[in-house]
């Protein structure tokens, strides 16, 4: 029998290394080519710039604030339209996204010329969702997703313009566009506050998404990494049906091709019945299923028990870690306009997250964790 060739390897986006020229070289050392798209890392930061936007914005003001778990010492601030101020004259943005993608293609280039990234690797811009950007803004759904996909275009017709498109994979990060359908089906497992702060439909989350999607030009690959509220309240669990049927409803609704779909695996799956939901999977035909199996937690051992379990359902998948590779420097922009602040009479919010069975990557070990990529990439 012909040995099985390695599979493809998914960076979901951030890295706890800097700058630029160092997180390109570091994959590239420990992946080579089993690395079709290389992120950048996440040097503007996930979210960081796209709430700074928001408290900057003239038409908005702040209307307090939530957490995203009950024993969080940080809380983000939340905002509404200023007296007088209707829907329709609202803008979002800019956040940023073209301008840093910009400035990460030019030393992406460079090194590709230079040998330094294989030749046919593609630039990863990694956009959280309409929702994810947006859910801070206290607007009906009907009104804020539009607006929010609208920024978002914005930020890619910008990119389009001044970079080639055939260098390009879009990653769209639909997190609170999945955790929140989680939450809606299982209220009581969580203690996540910032669930009530905002509300839309899973249908309504996959229009706005779908809406977005299809203006993206052909010749950027377009990919979606799907969250799950585990991360930050792990007493819940994860849901793999509703991870399924996020995968599934965006595959129905987007009309141009999807390039891959990552789902996250949490370590405490351990049985064939939590891997099920996996042979619903609709996805297109051109799609690539990526499965979040890492974890530095219990490294090749877990990885491999975890591939053996999801191969029972779907055979073909590649693998990746099940979010973000380890927290850029400037995390979330405690103290910065829109950014994380303390809550008063809270804990030590430099305390480690509940989330004990997740170990993600630091300056010291992120080329062990990309190492566990490229082993469990042979298995």
């Amino acid at each position: 029998m012909a040995a099985r060739s390695e599979r493809e390897v998914l960076l979901v986006g951030s890295m706890p290394v800097r700058p630029v020229e160092s997180v390109f070289e570091t994959v590239s050392t420990h992946l080579g080519p089993l690395a079709h798209r290389i992120p950048d890392g996440e040097m503007m930061g996930w979210l960081r710039q796209v709430w700074r936007s928001h408290a900057l914005n003239p038409l908005l003001e702040e209307d307090g604030e939530t957490k995203l778990n009950g024993n969080a010492a940080l809380a983000l601030p939340l905002y509404r339209l200023k007296p007088g101020v209707a829907a329709k004259d609202l803008a979002l943005g800019p956040y940023g996204y073209a301008e840093n993608a910009r400035r990460s293609h030019a030393a992406f280039a460079r090194l590709r010329r230079d040998g330094k990234i294989p030749p046919q690797t593609r630039l990863q811009v990694c956009m959280a969702g309409p929702g994810t950007t947006a859910y801070v803004i206290k607007l009906p759904a009907d009104e804020l997703l539009p607006l929010a996909r609208v920024a978002l275009l914005r930020e890619i017709e910008a990119m389009v313009a001044t970079l080639p498109p055939s260098d390009l994979a879009i990653q769209l990060d639909v997190a609170m566009e999945a955790e929140h359908e989680e939450y809606l089906r299982r209220p009581d497992a969580f203690d996540t506050p910032v669930h009530d702060a905002f509300h839309w439909t899973h249908e309504q989350m996959a229009q706005s998404v779908a809406w977005l999607a299809d203006r993206i030009p052909a010749e950027i690959e377009l990919g979606f990494h799907i969250c799950s509220i585990w991360h930050h309240c792990p007493e819940g669990g994860q849901d793999n049906e509703v991870m399924v049927d996020t995968a599934n409803l965006l595959s129905e609704r987007i009309g141009r091709p999807i390039a891959y779909i990552h789902i996250p695996i949490i370590p405490e799956h351990d049985s064939v019945e939590d891997y099920a939901p996996l042979g619903r999977l609709r996805l297109h035909r051109e799609t690539k299923l990526f499965l979040g199996l890492l974890n530095l937690a219990d490294g090749l051992d877990g990885a491999r028990r975890r591939i053996a379990l999801a191969e029972s359902i779907v055979p073909d998948f590649g693998v990746s870690f099940f979010c973000g590779l380890g927290m850029p420097p400037g995390g979330y922009g405690e103290g910065e306009p829109g950014g994380l602040r303390r809550v008063p009479g809270s804990g030590d919010p430099s305390a480690p997250a509940l989330r004990p069975t997740l170990k993600r990557a630091t300056v010291d070990t992120i080329g062990d964790v990309l190492d566990l990529h490229r082993r469990a990439a042979a298995l």
